[in-house]
């Protein structure tokens, strides 16, 4: 596939979602020669602060729409409904995928595309201002090679999404069984069905016989109507669902309400509730803080009780996160013009300000909304 054609792909994947799409290009050392990726952010990435290190995603077999747009897809969607977090996005074309990804044996000298992902393409994206939590999705070879970089680098990767892995499957399975320091339930691995795919289903099945401890820690999925190469259309968003299985309900405990949307018993202090929110505020085992959504829907369940000093305190704590997200100094603005009109006046100038700096898709309409509150309310 021509890497025009791939790019055009890509941006037009991501177009529905209001992603930004950079292509980065420069001399690897690991491969002697000049490569390419291709690192998406989210939407409201242009409104964070440091504050925010997002997750970071590999795709492997970045040259292959077919396995790179639905993959794309199912993150976007999932991230839509809240399922798994927003991320910072690698796409890693290959130039040639049995040379650099296939497995001559694990001792073979650190394959150069381990070298790639794990410290070149790490010191590239630093400027995108990446966390830890680092997820690999391959395919096929890809896959395998997704299970030979963790076993490198366990501590790198917080999760590995293998479809349908089988070059060097039992060596590697063998390496994980022998190396007790690896967490295999990070393994996040899927096979197609026998009728379709039996080469592959044929090996999966020998090797969970063989090592029903390894398949018993690490996770499986089994598409069973897929062939090889649709498998991971069906795969992927299970396997992340999955991964990220505690993620979208990391605030269900704080503010629960009922189904009148009412808080179903008092809230403790202020202070107790908002170090609650930020004692939730994790992905697995390292800090995540609240995405927008998260943000605006913690504050809503305190305001539709009338806690309004909650929903106060949660905006002013979400300034910290996204400084530049013009809706929560506007919604400041509002709860202060009655009681402060100066920190309301301040608030709205800044939300104005933000709204011409980012030109937001409703940009016209809410900048008259927010002119006709000034007016009316004498600010």
């Amino acid at each position: 596939m021509k890497p025009l054609f791939l790019l055009l792909s890509l941006l037009c994947s991501s177009v529905a979602f209001a992603q930004k799409t950079d292509t980065i290009t420069f001399f690897s050392p690991a491969f002697n020669q000049e490569r390419t990726v291709y690192v998406q952010t989210p939407e409201f990435y242009k409104y964070q602060s440091d504050a925010v290190k997002l997750p970071v995603f590999y795709i492997l077999y970045g040259q292959n729409d077919w396995f790179v747009n639905p993959t794309l897809s199912s993150i976007r969607y999932l991230q839509y409904t809240h399922e798994i977090p927003q991320a910072i996005i690698v796409i890693i074309p290959l130039k040639n995928r049995n040379r650099e990804c296939g497995l001559v044996s694990l001792t073979q000298p650190e394959a150069p595309l381990h070298q790639f992902i794990t410290h070149e393409i790490g010191e590239k994206i630093k400027s995108y201002n990446p966390g830890n939590y680092r997820v690999l999705i391959g395919h096929s070879f890809s896959a395998s090679f997704s299970m030979y970089s963790y076993l490198l680098s366990p501590g790198f990767y917080s999760a590995i999404i293998a479809n349908s892995p089988l070059d060097q499957l039992e060596e590697l399975i063998q390496a994980f069984q022998k190396d007790k320091r690896i967490d295999k339930s990070r393994l996040y691995l899927s096979y197609g069905s026998v009728d379709k795919d039996s080469y592959h289903r044929k090996a999966y099945e020998e090797m969970k016989t063989k090592y029903p401890d390894f398949f018993n820690q690490a996770h499986t999925f089994l598409a069973n109507f897929s062939g090889h190469t649709a498998m991971p259309i069906a795969s992927v968003p299970e396997l992340l669902n999955e991964a990220f299985n505690n993620f979208a309900g990391r605030y269900n405990g704080i503010a629960k309400v009922d189904e009148m949307y009412k808080l179903v018993e008092h809230p403790g202090p202020v202070a107790r509730e908002l170090a609650e929110v930020e004692r939730s505020s994790t992905l697995g085992d390292l800090p995540y803080p609240p995405e927008l959504p998260e943000i605006n829907g913690i504050a809503s369940r305190y305001l539709a009780s009338g806690y309004t000093d909650y929903g106060i305190k949660i905006y002013e704590m979400a300034l910290k996160y996204y400084p530049n997200y013009y809706d929560f100094h506007y919604q400041l603005a509002k709860f202060y013009a009655g009681s402060d009109k100066q920190k309301a006046k301040l608030y709205l100038d800044k939300a104005l300000e933000l709204l011409k700096q980012y030109r937001e898709t409703n940009y016209a309409a809410a900048v008259a909304e927010i002119n006709e509150f000034k007016e009316k309310n004498g600010l």
